[in-house]
C-alpha cells in the first residue's frame, strides 16, 4: 500500500514546473446567512451586473480572483493557485477570516495516472 506503482508518471516541480497552492475553505458555522458571505463569493468568483438605459439594457462583468491566469476551482471549496498569486490570495482569505476557515497546501509534486 505504501509502495508507489510503476504505472504512475511522476513530475518533479524542481525541474522547471511551477509550485502551486491549494486553498481549501469553508464557511464557519453560524455564518451561512451572513451578508459578508455574498461579498466574499462575489470577490472570489466575479459577478455580472445589469442596468437599463433609455434605449437598451446593459450588462457588465466584474472579474474575480479566479479569473487570474492559471487559477482554477479544483472543487466546491478548493482553489488551485499559481505561486505568483499566492500572496494576494493569502491577504484575501485573511480579510474574510471572521466568516471562513481556510487551509493552504503547497503542491510540489504531481502524479499522473
Amino acid at each position: 500500500m505504501g509502495k508507489e506503482l510503476n504505472t504512475y508518471e511522476r513530475t518533479n516541480y524542481k525541474e522547471g514546473l511551477k509550485i502551486k497552492y491549494i486553498y481549501i475553505y469553508d464557511i464557519l458555522p453560524g455564518k451561512k446567512n451572513d451578508p459578508v458571505r455574498m461579498k466574499f463569493y462575489k470577490e472570489l468568483f466575479g459577478f455580472k451586473y445589469a442596468w437599463k438605459t433609455k434605449n437598451k439594457r446593459k450588462v457588465k462583468y466584474q472579474p474575480g480572483l479566479l479569473d487570474y491566469e492559471g487559477c482554477e476551482a479544483a472543487g466546491d471549496s478548493a482553489i488551485l493557485v499559481p505561486e505568483e498569486y499566492a500572496e494576494e490570495y493569502n491577504s484575501f482569505f485573511r480579510k474574510y477570516q471572521d466568516i471562513i476557515s481556510c487551509r493552504v497546501f503547497i503542491i510540489q509534486d504531481e502524479v499522473k495516472i
